[in-house]
């Protein structure tokens, strides 16, 4: 295995807009409901990681919040989502 530097300027985020849930207007439901659904569950995350996430800010986060938010997003959409799919990188 070769290992490659990534560029300086390089950025990378997660973003979970793709498979966050709507209401019934077709618009993001609200970080508040979501979290309400999510709280005591073993899929909680804090509303600050929804909301960076959802806005495909999220640029740090601890590795078990990372698998909570690929298991949401998969829950959400049906399909299996893995934490590749989450990850937006800007070279």
């Amino acid at each position: 295995m070769v290992a490659t530097l990534s560029p300086p300027n390089m950025k990378a985020f997660i973003s979970i807009a793709k498979w966050y849930p709507k209401d019934e207007n077709g618009e993001f439901a609200s970080i508040n409901s979501v979290f309400q659904k999510i709280e005591g569950t073993s899929k909680e995350v804090g509303r600050h990681t929804l909301s960076k996430a959802l806005d495909g800010k999220l640029d740090r986060v601890h590795i078990d919040n990372l698998v909570k938010l690929a298991r949401l997003c998969s829950e959400w959409s049906g399909d299996h989502v893995t934490i590749d799919d989450l990850t937006v990188v800007e070279d």
